[in-house]
């Protein structure tokens, strides 16, 4: 039987229209994944404090977003200095970009490397981060905050007591509001490090993770000032000259990862044993004896006790 020209193409419009509707249809979920970035420095700030509880995760769609909404803050920020200085008549500020955001990820990623690698690993961070860092928080010791919303944003803080601009650091930590992983080093050589200090400027820090590693010889005991940090889920310390830990560890009920690698620490097993969240104990290369390795194995069956 033959077929009308109209009825031949009948069939082919009728896909061409269902195929248009897929995709349009895929168009409207495509955006709805993604929410369009506020334009209201609130809003954003509230969406910022939001994600930041989901950061623990690691979510990369998260990091994403974050970074997303921090460059927008800082367009505003830009926009909105920049207007002000063309209304008192002076030139138009330098745009930050994406410095910021991409030097807290540059800190992030070496830190995650090297816990990746082992907390036997030396945590060096590069030159460029390191001259980073200093322009942020220095500034050529110029201590006038340029962009006050840095100090509320950045949630990853990193201190190389080896580096010339750790003191301005150092100086302006209590400035900082939002820091929940601060990671202190010796840099390669290790370095001397006035810890108590340190930890006072960071007393109001929501701090879920700490890092105090490869100080060496420079640093033979931790404070008990540690303990102040209630919501800290891991504490790294190898690399140091550690020969013992601070008793108000075993009460850091929150603690997931507990590292005293590369330290001639003889024993822990007072101080983990009330641990009931551990997952992770590193002790690689200390001065533990074999016994209380067997002891440890057996206390803690699930978490991951690393020894060599």
């Amino acid at each position: 039987m033959s077929l009308t020209r109209s009825n031949r193409w009948r069939p082919l419009r009728a896909g061409y229209l269902l195929g248009l509707v897929v995709l349009l249809l895929s168009s409207v979920v495509a955006g709805a994944a993604e929410p369009p970035l506020p334009t209201d420095p609130l809003t954003i700030r509230n969406e910022l404090r939001a994600l930041r509880k989901k950061t623990a995760d690691n979510d990369k769609k998260v990091r994403a977003r974050i970074d997303l909404l921090m460059q927008q803050l800082q367009k505003l920020q830009g926009e909105r200095d920049a207007a002000e200085s063309q209304a008192r008549g002076e030139k138009k500020p330098v745009e930050e970009g994406e410095t910021a955001v991409m030097t807290r990820e540059k800190m992030y990623d070496s830190v995650q490397k090297t816990a990746d690698q082992g907390r036997g690993a030396e945590l060096d961070l590069a030159e460029p981060v390191r001259e980073q860092i200093v322009k942020e928080y220095e500034e050529d010791r110029d201590q006038t905050i340029k962009n006050p919303l840095y100090y509320q944003l950045q949630t990853t803080l990193v201190i190389d007591l080896s580096s010339k601009g750790s003191a301005a650091v150092i100086d302006v930590m209590d400035k900082f509001t939002a820091i929940d992983t601060l990671i202190l080093t010796g840099g390669t050589y290790g370095a001397p490090v006035d810890l108590p200090r340190i930890l006072n400027k960071a007393k109001n820090y929501p701090l879920t993770s700490l890092y105090i590693v490869n100080f060496r010889n420079f640093l033979t005991a931790v404070p008990e000032s540690v303990g102040q940090f209630k919501g800290l889920t891991r504490l790294s310390l190898f690399g140091n000259s550690l020969t013992r830990l601070p008793a108000v560890v075993g009460k850091m009920k929150q603690l997931k990862v507990l590292h005293v690698d590369l330290n001639p620490i003889t024993t822990v097993l007072a101080t983990v044993k009330g641990l009931v969240f551990l997952e992770e104990l590193g002790i690689e290369k200390t001065d533990i004896s074999a016994a209380e390795r067997a002891e440890l194995a057996k206390l803690l069956p699930q978490p991951k006790v690393m020894a060599q």
